[in-house]
């Protein structure tokens, strides 16, 4: 079969979701009958709306949010920047999610200082310094690039 086949539609399940479901099923269910066993019903219960709480926040509210972001920092800026802009700004709102447990300092407990022991702070602000930093390596390569085709152009032009 070729790539470029139609006989096959898209919305035929392929054979990764059922390799995915033949692993993945099994463990999913054995964390709930041990989840069941060790804590009872109503904390499953819990547990379960704690989940259908976070699926819903993350698709009715922080992807809405992430791609408007996302959307007009394309927009506003020029279209040679808009893929490296876009880039980064997603880079940036990743490095804080997924910092932000430590940045807002869940877990700290004054008995125990080693939960925490890293300045969060400064590797988050660090880690978007890069990210911005290649951004920005990325514009000036791209523009250097622009500038030596201009001028092999002008240079064949001319002979």
């Amino acid at each position: 079969m070729t790539r470029h086949d139609d006989s096959r539609t898209l919305d035929v399940p392929n054979r990764g979701l059922w390799i995915g479901l033949a692993i993945g099923g099994p463990v999913m269910a054995y964390g709930v009958v041990e989840l069941w066993s060790k804590v009872g019903m109503s904390r499953l219960v819990q547990t379960g709306e704690w989940l259908l709480g976070g699926l819903l926040t993350h698709d009715l509210v922080v992807a809405p949010l992430l791609i408007a972001l996302v959307w007009i920092a394309g927009r506003t800026f020029p279209s040679r920047a808009r893929t490296a802009i876009r880039a980064g700004v997603l880079a940036t709102i990743l490095v804080v999610a997924i910092g932000a447990p430590a940045l807002l300092g869940y877990g700290n407990r004054p008995d125990n200082p080693t939960v925490h022991p890293l300045g969060y702070p400064t590797a988050a602000l660090t880690s978007i310094a890069i990210v911005w930093g290649l951004v920005a390596l990325g514009q000036l390569a791209a523009a250097w690039h622009r500038h030596q085709r201009t001028v092999a152009t002008k240079n064949t032009a001319s002979q």
